[in-house]
């Protein structure tokens, strides 16, 4: 078996994960003996595994449990029979959770581009999100944006909301957003998609080397269950 393209990971603590994969949309929470069936099924070492269960005292079937869960894993997205893709589990991502500096109340050129980068973010989320992901990778090539302006852009998009707007303009769209008005200045900021455990919740924001916009509020990182990036578009490399 192997991990289909664009399936994220991460280790959320406490023996939980998450993973999102993103040919689906579709998010998997996991605790570690599930994260362990994982690995094993793309090193076909699935049958050894639930004879070590079984000697651990598994209550149950250990096979018929395993199989079950890989089931279950194969359903989410998180694995395939053969075809493109990886024999292992993907990489955790850098850290994308350290707060920025808030930025300065946004000028009346901030909030018109603001508006722009809105209209293209509810756009955008009509499109699956591999597609979305995608089209984020091009601001690859774009030098990273300064501080001062990627704040700026995360301060205007909450100001500029249209109250009409019959649908959710909520974490995805606001993040999303922010980083296209961030674009239309010619600059780069990572759309972050991240999660946390008990309970599970995902949460998306922004990141650029200054550190994390759109963790605040409601949203604060809570140190018995902080927010753990997953996924980042464009990819986020350690040098940012």
């Amino acid at each position: 078996m192997r991990v289909p393209p664009g399936v994220h990971r991460a280790d959320l603590g406490s023996g939980s994960y998450a993973a999102l994969a993103a040919h689906t949309g579709t998010w998997q929470w996991m605790n570690a003996a599930t994260d362990r069936i994982w690995a094993a099924a793309l090193t076909g070492t699935l049958h050894d595994l639930a004879r070590r269960f079984g000697e651990q005292g598994l209550p149950g079937d250990a096979d018929a449990i395993v199989t079950e869960i890989v089931e279950q894993l194969t359903r989410a997205g998180l694995l395939a029979d053969g075809g493109r893709g990886t024999a292992a589990l993907p990489p955790p991502m850098p850290s994308a959770t350290v707060p920025a500096a808030p930025g300065p109340a946004p000028r009346w050129p901030g909030r018109m581009l603001a508006r722009v980068g809105l209209a293209l973010a509810l756009a955008m989320m009509r499109l699956p999100l591999r597609t979305r992901m995608r089209l984020l990778d091009c601001l690859r090539v774009l030098p990273p944006a300064p501080p001062a302006l990627a704040a700026s852009a995360a301060a205007a998009v909450p100001l500029i909301r249209p109250a009409w707007w019959p649908g959710r303009i909520a974490c995805m769209e606001v993040s999303l957003a922010t980083v296209l008005t961030v674009a239309l200045r010619g600059r780069r900021a990572h759309w972050i998609l991240g999660a946390r455990r008990m309970p599970n919740e995902a949460h998306a924001w922004v990141w650029t080397p200054a550190g994390a916009l759109g963790l605040s509020g409601r949203d604060i990182s809570d140190p018995r269950r902080p927010w753990v990036a997953v996924a980042a578009a464009p990819p986020i490399h350690p040098k940012g």
